[in-house]
């Protein structure tokens, strides 16, 4: 595959990052809701699903990436708590606070901001005009 002139290594890397950091709807979801209102409150595990959770993280985590079905616990909010919310704090896209159960925008946020702006007003059913989404600048 040939490059565009200008643009490197970094740049297609960047661009994964933030096309990977929105694959998700539930990932969607939550840096909307950052964006909109500055937080985001992660919902409470269940009993059940904290038992689940804490079994085996390792396989879980691994579990709930797939299209598997999980009968057991609820398997949006532990997927929410093992897979989407870890793998944007890893990428330093949101700052996590277990303690509080609390999301609130990370050191790399703002590299999602023009994607997020036109998702919220999509969602919102504004009509998205002059759209311009530019990344890794």
């Amino acid at each position: 595959m040939t490059r565009p002139p200008g643009r490197g290594e970094h740049s297609l890397t960047h661009t994964d990052e933030v096309f990977e950091a929105l694959a998700d709807g539930q990932r969607r979801e939550v840096l909307v809701e950052v964006l909109e209102s500055g937080r985001y409150d992660v919902p409470e595990l269940t009993d059940g699903s904290q038992e689940i959770a804490e079994a085996n993280r390792g396989f879980l985590r691994e579990y709930l990436s797939t299209a598997r079905e999980c009968n057991a616990g609820d398997k949006e909010r532990i997927k929410l708590h093992l897979v989407h919310i870890p793998a944007l704090a890893d990428e330093r896209f949101i700052e996590w606070n277990r303690d509080d159960r609390v999301v609130t925008k990370g050191a790399r946020f703002d590299e999602l901001v023009p994607v997020l702006e036109l998702l919220a007003e999509l969602r919102t059913g504004r009509q998205a005009t002059d759209a311009v989404i530019t990344l890794g600048q």
